[in-house]
């Protein structure tokens, strides 16, 4: 039997650990997929009652539930899918030079296609107040440049099935096979090019770094093949006069790519992405086989059940609709007001603890404060359903594809058209229903969906040490990201500015390597860690338990031993062998078990509520503790 004194996460985690399943269409199981997954059973069952009439639909879910319907008519998908989808990559076939692509770029972009640029609207780093043009980069087969390596052993396995995945999809969209190992080969080729070009997974971590602002002539002049400037404009429907890069090494290369020379090896490339992007809406077999990569990099066991995938679909178009509905049903004003007044004690908690800071000058310290006194505050939903949703109809009398097309155009086209406008601060990322929550530095605001808001992590009638380690250390977590090494660059309107001293920055930065240099070395099933990839998210982590602690000890029935025990609880999951590989490779979030188990090393109070002493596995001398916030 683990002890507690060894291993914090298998000891409080060992019941279930032992008896937790994963299911065969998820390449994992956890406190976090676990209640998505309760929630989605309950938001499906009522959305299958809505369709077949057992329950009156409310009018704003009346064109989700015609989506559904559309969407879950599997038989009539794979009637109407195989015409359509074929049609759509004719269109693409019919292009057939640069020069054509560049006059349809724009539409083609609009109507769904891939095209190999990351274009969008969104805050400008510079002026948070106001929407700028973003460019962003292609994305590569593999999951992550490292992947790309000649000593990494997943490399060729993972070409080779993905391969394998595009000639099928190929060969069910109509291509004989020298059609479709030219179309495979192309793909490749070019894709290769891209992988030494773009940006890894540790720089993007960096974001902060990635805004490099150029005017739409200075950007136009990175390619001649292609007429960036018309692309762009066409896309907004005004004139663009500034853009933003988030990597200039790939435009800086970009020449070297689009030539005409590569023309066929870039249409190739085009049509092997958007022959899986299509074939989505088909038949449930075709539906199988375009996620099936995907499974393969997780290794999930077998596709979604069709009714849950059709779910899938309506709700990433009328999520908040959904979200909505979810709120209304579960989430109630007292939960709400509760986890408020948590909130409003961990921002004082932290007010304290930065106010008595020993390492910051007293200029940094005030503008910290009045960072931390501006961040806002987003529980459960926004005040009003985003009006674009309820907008939106779907009609029954044309396919699920045409539809969908349809409605992603729609969505597509208000991005654009926030371009040079001034940024909403009311918008939500994430649909109330999420099991997850985030801190938005450039609007200086921390979000909590309702999903979130339920157990492990949260429970109105439980005490309150075991909510402050759970939804207690998220929310701390949160407010912590705004000083972590990129949200610290941002001031309290979300504008990119540095408000630090150089020697408080400078102390900021050795703290945070001293962070990188107790994690560099550290593996998970084998897999070594990145300490640099996961260090924003590790800032959080230990600014958010020692944040919560110091809250919870606020309580009249304060327990360190339940607090911990919670917070251990929160992390639990059990992965797939790929999936563990995956993350490790992509995310910026230590694995589960180093979460739960890392941050609480560097407290008196979790050693003394174990008894945990020298000699033990979770014994971390004071010499080696580590702390930021």
């Amino acid at each position: 039997m683990v002890k507690i004194q060894d291993d914090l996460y298998e000891a409080v985690n060992a019941d279930w650990l032992k008896k937790a399943k994963i299911r065969a269409d998820m390449p994992s199981t956890s406190s976090f997929t676990d209640l998505y997954l309760s929630i989605e059973d309950d938001m499906r069952s009522d959305t299958e009652d809505f369709a077949a009439g057992k329950k009156e639909t409310p009018d704003y879910l009346k064109n989700f539930v015609k989506l559904y319907q559309l969407a879950n008519d599997w038989s009539a998908r794979e009637k109407d899918a195989k015409d359509q989808i074929k049609s759509l990559l004719n269109r693409l076939e019919k292009v057939e030079s640069f020069s054509d692509f560049s006059k349809q770029a724009a539409e083609l972009d609009l109507d769904g296609y891939p095209t190999g640029f990351s274009f969008g609207v969104e805050p400008d780093f510079k002026q948070a107040d106001r929407y700028i043009f973003w460019v962003g980069e292609p994305s590569t087969i593999l999951p992550d440049t490292t992947y790309y390596a000649d000593d990494n052993p997943q490399k060729e396995p993972l070409l080779k099935a993905w391969t394998q995945t595009t000639l099928q999809l190929l060969a069910a969209n109509g291509y004989d096979q020298e059609q479709s190992d030219q179309i495979v080969k192309d793909a490749k080729a070019f894709d290769a090019k891209i992988a030494k070009l773009v940006l890894s997974r540790e720089e993007q971590s960096r974001y902060y770094k990635n805004y490099h602002p150029k005017t739409i002539d200075q950007f136009a002049a990175y390619l001649d093949t292609i007429d960036l400037k018309n692309y762009v404009d066409s896309l907004v429907g005004r004139t663009v006069d500034k853009v933003v890069l988030s990597s200039e090494r790939f435009w800086n290369s970009a020449a070297e790519l689009f030539t005409e020379d590569n023309w066929p090896v870039f249409k190739n490339w085009l049509l092997a992405d958007a022959v899986a992007v299509f074939s989505s809406y088909g038949s449930y077999d075709l539906f199988k086989q375009a996620g099936s990569f995907g499974r393969i990099l997780t290794g999930t066991a077998q596709a979604p059940a069709p009714a849950r995938a059709a779910y899938a679909l309506a709700h990433s178009q009328f999520g908040f609709l959904l979200g909505d509905y979810f709120r209304r049903k579960h989430f109630s004003p007292e939960a709400k007001n509760n986890v408020e007044e948590m909130i409003r004690k961990m921002i004082a908690v932290y007010r304290d603890r930065l106010q008595h800071n020993d390492w910051l000058g007293k200029e940094t310290i005030a503008k910290a404060v009045n960072k931390l006194d501006h961040i806002a505050i987003k529980i459960g939903y926004p005040d009003k359903i985003p009006a674009r949703f309820l907008e939106r109809t779907v009609d029954p009398d044309k396919s699920l594809l045409e539809n969908s097309l349809k409605l992603s155009r729609q969505e597509a086209q208000f991005y654009l058209s926030r371009w040079d406008g001034k940024v909403d601060n009311t918008e939500w990322v994430m649909t109330p229903d999420t099991v997850n929550a985030y801190y938005d530095p450039q609007t200086n605001s921390i979000n909590f969906p309702a999903g979130i808001l339920q157990k492990p992590f949260y429970d109105f009638d439980r005490p309150a040490s075991a909510n402050y380690g759970g939804i207690g250390a998220v929310i701390a977590h949160e407010v912590s990201h705004a000083f972590d090494t990129n949200g610290a660059r941002f001031d309290e309107k979300g504008s990119l500015n540095n408000w630090w001293t150089d020697q408080d920055l400078k102390e900021f930065e050795k703290r945070a390597q001293a962070i990188v240099d107790v994690w560099d070395g550290l593996k998970i099933d084998g897999a070594a860690i990145n300490a640099k990839l996961i260090l924003t998210e590790n800032i959080a982590d230990l600014g958010g338990v020692s944040a919560a602690l110091q809250a919870a000890k606020g309580s009249s029935d304060f327990s360190a031993e339940l607090f911990f025990r919670t917070w251990a609880e929160i992390w639990r999951m059990k992965s797939s062998p790929e999936y563990t590989k995956l993350l490790v490779s992509i995310d910026v979030h230590a694995p589960n078990k180093l979460r739960a188990n890392e941050p609480v090393k560097n407290f008196q109070d979790f050693f003394d509520a174990f008894g945990i002493k020298d000699g033990d596995k979770m014994f971390r001398p004071k010499a080696k503790r580590v702390s930021l916030w």
